[in-house]
C-alpha cells in the first residue's frame, strides 16, 4: 500500500520457482531430465555461478558460460549417472522446491 508500484519480489520468486519445477517434472517425465533433480540444485548452480570470480568481465563471462554449460550437462539424464547426496533445502519453504 504504501509503495504501489514497488515489485513484490516474493511473488515473482513463487512464480520463478513455480515455473522452474513444471519444466522439471516434464523434463523427468520425457526421461530428459535426472531423476533426484531438485529444484534448489538450480538455486545451488546459480549461487555458484555468483561466486567465480576472474581477472577480468571477459573471463569471468567464459567462465560463467562454461559453468552453466557444466553444470546443465550435469542434470541430463543418463543411465551412468551416480546417485546424488541429499538436496541442500535452498528455496523459501512456502515454493514448489520438490521439482
Amino acid at each position: 500500500m504504501t509503495f504501489p508500484n514497488a515489485v513484490d519480489f516474493d511473488a515473482r520468486r513463487e512464480y520463478a520457482l513455480g515455473s522452474i519445477a513444471e519444466l522439471a517434472r516434464r523434463a523427468k517425465e520425457a526421461g530428459r531430465l535426472r531423476p533426484d533433480f531438485a529444484v534448489d540444485d538450480v538455486i545451488l548452480v546459480l549461487m555458484a555461478n555468483s561466486g567465480i570470480h576472474a581477472s577480468s568481465p571477459t573471463a569471468k563471462v567464459t567462465a560463467s558460460r562454461r559453468f552453466a554449460a557444466l553444470a546443465i550437462q550435469a542434470f541430463h539424464a543418463s543411465p551412468d549417472a551416480s546417485p546424488l547426496p541429499p538436496v541442500a533445502r535452498l528455496a523459501p519453504p512456502a515454493s514448489a522446491s520438490q521439482g
